[in-house]
């Protein structure tokens, strides 16, 4: 996960959001903060409509929205801490503190579907969890997020 990802990806958002703007809010996190975005809308819509299609709240606070579409370049991931947790509509019912989102090119499946299982054996484990639903600050959530694989 971490080689996919940069400290300019990992984010506290702070103050209450809706599903959708915490989406945006990382798809322009991505954008803003790489050159793997070839068409923001796209990608944006992209994982949008990935949600449509069933939740990504894979349980215990967390989600992965992902998708492989046309509107990036290559493997990215993104991790977002919420300041409120939000619901989206989670398998077990809890509300989301973290948001993973994952985007690649289609043409990236057999390492897109890695970084998937990789993510998810990850937050399998309580303490990953915990260490970074309590970061306070960006440095205290960069930090837990980059001891994970080390």
């Amino acid at each position: 996960m971490v080689k996919y990802t940069d400290e300019k990806l990992i984010k506290i958002i702070r103050g209450k959001n809706t599903k959708d703007e915490i989406l945006e809010k990382i798809v322009n996190l991505i954008d803003e903060n790489t050159d793997l975005v070839i068409d923001k809308k796209i990608f944006l819509e992209n994982i949008m409509e990935r949600e449509k299609i069933g939740s990504t709240g894979i349980g215990m606070g967390i989600a992965m929205p992902h998708t492989r579409c046309e509107g990036v370049k290559d493997l990215v991931v993104s991790i977002a801490l919420l300041e409120t947790p939000v619901d989206f509509g989670a398998i077990d019912g809890e509300l989301i503190k973290v948001v993973v989102l994952v985007g690649g090119p289609k043409e990236k499946g057999q390492e897109y579907l890695k970084v998937m299982s990789s993510i998810a054996r990850i937050f399998r484990e309580k303490e990953n969890r915990d260490n970074i639903k309590t970061a306070r600050t960006e440095e205290e959530l960069i930090k837990s997020i980059m001891e994970i694989e080390h």
